[in-house]
């Protein structure tokens, strides 16, 4: 009967905590963006400690349950956040713009806590408020989604469509044309036969190929004309001294013809005188 009492003592002093839990509601009226994800460790990395919430950038956001303030400014990565002890649970909103609550400020559910900022987290771009919920005496973290009553947040979108760069349709090889026996009508093109593969030759056993001798330039003609050695004769000229020869020689006929008619008249002269 003692157990019985005591259990029963325990039921009714929890019944306000969990009425007052299940009646929670959402900040913001928007899409659910990103559900609560965490494992059995809770700050282990790519875990997700709350839920996010879109709305428009200035939208208001409004306490989801109503308590006191325990917390009003910046932390790393999670922007302006304020947050507020109900009951035996503490409601954590970050991602804000504006806060309108400060430090030890009496809060009930529905009031103004501030408005939607841009976001600060790359795993979700768009503009929301990130709504944590943890139990004040443990630390423990909780589904802010398992704590509403009426008017859940509807179900998150669907992932957006990333559009690739158009690619061209890809269109079938047409068939190649079968062959066409002899005698097929008009118009029918026959297959177009393959030549058969050629095989390297090889060289027969114990000789070695030849390796193939490189062809000959043509000579060249040389930019400057070759000069004969001295004492050769080009064809075409005669050489200086027959030159000379050949002058002598027709100068010395002339002159030793006149000079023999000379001696001729002085020999007759000497004769006509003798006999005289």
């Amino acid at each position: 009967m003692a157990r019985l009492a005591i259990s029963l003592l325990v039921l009714l002093g929890a019944a306000p905590s969990i009425a007052q839990a299940r009646s929670w509601r959402a900040p913001v009226d928007g899409p659910l963006l990103r559900a609560f994800q965490l494992g059995t460790d809770p700050y282990a990395a790519g875990q997700h400690r709350g839920v996010d919430l879109g709305a428009p950038p200035g939208s208001t956001v409004r306490s989801a349950c109503g308590g006191r303030t325990t917390f009003a400014g910046r932390v790393p990565r999670g922007g302006l956040t304020v947050a507020v002890r109900c009951g035996s649970l503490i409601a954590t909103y970050q991602q804000l713009g504006a806060s309108a609550l400060r430090g030890g400020q009496a809060v009930v559910a529905g009031a103004r806590v501030g408005e939607v900022g841009h976001s600060r987290d790359p795993r979700t771009p768009a503009a929301h408020v990130h709504l944590g919920a943890r139990e004040a005496a443990t630390g423990d973290y909780v589904d802010p989604l398992t704590l509403f009553g009426a008017g859940r947040p509807v179900l998150p979108l669907a992932p957006p469509v990333r559009h690739g760069p158009r690619s061209l349709p890809v269109r079938p090889a047409p068939p190649l044309p079968r062959s066409v026996p002899r005698g097929s009508p008009v118009g029918v093109v026959p297959a177009a036969r393959r030549a058969p593969a050629r095989t390297p030759r090889t060289a027969p056993l114990g000789r070695a190929p030849s390796p193939a001798l490189p062809r000959r330039a043509p000579l060249e003609h040389p930019a400057t004309p070759l000069r004969a050695p001295r004492g050769a004769v080009e064809p075409g000229r005669a050489p200086l001294v027959v030159w000379l020869g050949l002058a002598s020689v027709g100068i010395a006929l002339p002159v030793g013809s006149v000079l023999t008619l000379r001696s001729r008249r002085r020999a007759r002269r000497d004769a006509v005188l003798a006999t005289s």
